[in-house]
């Protein structure tokens, strides 16, 4: 077991001890999606029987500010954004599977659509009110992703803090209790933005960038790895084994090339 306190580590510890890893998916459609990001229902249900079947435990992202200790093969799902298709294809095949997960929101279009992604379609549609209520009632966390998805780096200081306490107040009062976890739009974010988070009240907030939680880096640059359209549940494993997004056989000959030739310094002699 290890200690859901970790983001206080230091020394040894953080050196010897690897944190949950922390998933990140977006839209979940029944069909081919069209976006990068957005992962086949049928292929993320695969996901979900590969998780069980390694014996990893699910728990929100809340769960790592907890003192409580956590298994020592955790994994967090985490959806961005909030899209319909999320509906039945990730909170249905979880909630028959007893698998917890965490949505990030955008709060200023539940019920309609994504704009940042252009023209109206399936695969913008969002999560209207009553799903998210029936998700948070049903263990799933529900956090904040900003109320309109700006690029908070972009803003001034002013305006981060509107589009953060205004989501958080929005979604607050919607599902009737508190929303403290939060995840960067396109994972921004800037000193501006840190101070932000922390003055509307979030405790923990997610990043883009890939690798296993660090002790060092807080709770509010929470590491994720990203699940890519038409990722398999083999290649899901070897996200989980190697904490990267490129997992490429290209890249694993490379790395374990370069760990050989590490420990013989002779070879390496030999290839210069």
């Amino acid at each position: 077991m290890i200690s859901s306190s970790y983001f206080s580590m230091t020394g040894a510890d953080e050196i010897n001890r690897r944190g949950p890893i922390v998933l990140m998916y977006h839209g979940t459609p029944p069909h081919r999606p069209t976006a990068r990001y957005s992962l086949e229902a049928r292929l993320f249900r695969r996901h979900l029987d590969l998780l069980q079947r390694r014996g990893w435990q699910t728990r929100t992202l809340g769960a790592l500010l907890q003192p409580d200790p956590l298994p020592e093969k955790t994994v967090i799902i985490t959806f961005d954004d909030g899209y319909a298709d999320n509906f039945d294809g990730a909170f249905l095949p979880r909630r028959e599977r007893d698998m917890v997960a965490t949505w990030f929101i955008t709060a200023g279009v539940v019920g309609g659509h994504a704009s940042w992604l252009g023209a109206p379609g399936p695969e913008t549609a969002m999560l209207a009110s009553g799903q998210l209520r029936e998700m948070a009632q049903q263990g799933m966390e529900i956090g904040s992703h900003t109320h309109t998805h700006p690029d908070l780096t972009t803003l001034s200081p002013r305006r981060q803090k509107e589009e953060l306490a205004r989501s958080k107040q929005s979604l607050e009062a919607l599902l009737g209790r508190e929303v403290d976890t939060f995840a960067y739009p396109y994972g921004r974010y800037d000193d501006d933005t840190l101070g932000a988070v922390r003055a509307c009240g979030y405790r923990i907030a997610c990043t883009v960038r890939p690798g296993w939680i660090r002790p060092g880096e807080g709770a509010y640059r929470v590491r994720r790895i990203t699940l890519f359209s038409g990722d398999s549940e083999h290649t899901l494993a070897r996200k989980l084994s190697f904490a990267d997004n490129d997992v490429s056989w290209q890249r694993l000959f490379a790395y374990y090339r370069g760990r050989l030739l590490e420990r013989l310094p002779g070879l390496a002699g030999n290839n210069k």
